[in-house]
């Protein structure tokens, strides 16, 4: 019975230690919430990314044609006009062939022409329109002395000095001086109309004829060693060939993407950035990067800087359900060679800020944001009280 007096001293004292431990706690918690305000941390934001070439080359093709020859692999590294595949141009080679052929059948062709025109040129008429007015001269004494005779044999024959025989033979020479007659005339005739300018003028337009079959021959023949040109695969500038499409098929269409050429001296990593931080990305701000070909705890990371920030979002699978934009960072390897087509995951290093602001996932551009439109929306209040006010005194 004497103990029972220490029992309220003894309850007093737990709580007295309570109550100070609620006041040291209260405390602990409002240093803490003031800290998060005073306090500034690094804020980073991460996401993930693959490696990309500073500069891509597609190689499309220009004719459809079956491949005979691979001259290099994926990953190789090739030059500015190696070739990297043949295609078979056995067609195209044939048809050069036979287009050769006939150019030079038809620049021989040419000479000829031109031989004909040199000796036109020199006599323009036919050997036997040469002598034309002396002919002519010619078969009209013929028809006269023929018409003479012919006369004097009627005359004979009507008196039965010759026979009829005879008569007859006589009147069919005649028949034949009229008709040399008339072909001596028509011959004169077209000697006198220009006859021998004419056979020129046509020989130079067969020369000129056989010219214009030379040159289309020709263009058809430029147009199949283009072809034939075209019959491969080249490098179009010095890189690292990172596919080819044709590999398996050995078969290139028109219009399709045959190879594609990673080139450039840069090594760029696209960022996938969440679309609820993406708007504290700016271009500048330094990333660290780890590789997923390089050990992080036995190479470290490495360094990059932002770049670009992509307007419009990525195409995700049927299952992400996150809006993400592209980043390009630009990295430096540090003599290490990042593979394309890798994995790399970005921390972003947006500054530093107090921690609260991270907590609550904001900046201070947002707060800034926040306090802008208070303000608008006070002053829109204010304008608004305002005008009630102008418009009521109106109405007083």
């Amino acid at each position: 019975m004497s103990k029972s007096p220490n029992k309220p001293a003894g309850l007093r004292a737990k709580i007295k230690v309570f109550i100070l431990l609620s006041v040291l706690g209260a405390v602990a918690i409002l240093s803490l919430g003031f800290s998060l305000f005073f306090f500034e941390i690094e804020d980073t934001i991460y996401a993930d990314g693959v490696i990309v070439p500073d500069k891509t080359f597609e190689i499309v093709g220009h004719i459809d044609a079956h491949i005979v020859k691979f001259n290099n692999r994926v990953g190789d590294d090739v030059k500015e006009g190696d070739v990297i595949a043949e295609l078979d141009s056995r067609t195209y080679e044939a048809d050069a062939i036979a287009l050769e052929s006939a150019i030079h059948e038809l620049e021989a062709e040419v000479e000829v022409k031109k031989a004909e025109l040199a000796i036109l040129e020199k006599e323009p008429l036919p050997k036997d329109l040469w002598y034309s007015r002396t002919n002519l001269k010619e078969c009209e004494d013929k028809v006269r002395l023929a018409r003479e005779r012919m006369d004097r044999s009627k005359k004979l024959q009507l008196v039965s000095a010759i026979s009829k025989v005879e008569y007859e033979r006589i009147e069919l020479e005649a028949i034949q001086r009229e008709a040399e007659l008339a072909r001596a005339e028509e011959n004169a005739r077209r000697v006198e109309s220009g006859l021998g300018a004419k056979y020129i003028e046509k020989a130079k337009r067969d020369l000129a004829l056989v010219a214009a079959k030379i040159k289309g021959k020709k263009a058809e023949l430029a147009f199949l060693q283009s072809r034939i040109r075209e019959c491969k695969i080249t490098a179009p500038a010095t890189g690292r060939l990172v596919d080819l499409q044709c590999k398996d098929t050995w078969y290139v269409a028109r219009g399709k993407v045959a190879a594609v050429i990673a080139a450039g001296k840069r090594v760029r990593a696209i960022a996938k950035i969440d679309a609820r931080v993406v708007r504290k990305v700016k271009p500048g701000q330094k990333v660290r990067v780890t590789s997923d070909v390089y050990n992080k705890y036995q190479y470290g990371n490495f360094s990059g800087v932002v770049k670009w920030i992509g307007d419009v979002p990525l195409t995700g699978g049927p299952t992400d359900t996150i809006t993400r934009y592209p980043a390009e960072i630009e990295l430096d390897p540090e003599g290490y060679v990042l593979k394309y087509g890798s994995g790399v995951e970005l921390a972003i290093i947006t500054g530093k800020q107090p921690a609260i602001y991270a907590l609550l996932n904001m900046s201070d551009e947002d707060f800034k944001e926040i306090r802008r439109r208070r303000a608008a929306h006070k002053k829109m209040i204010i304008d608004e009280s305002l005008h009630y006010n102008s418009l009521k005194k109106n109405q007083d």
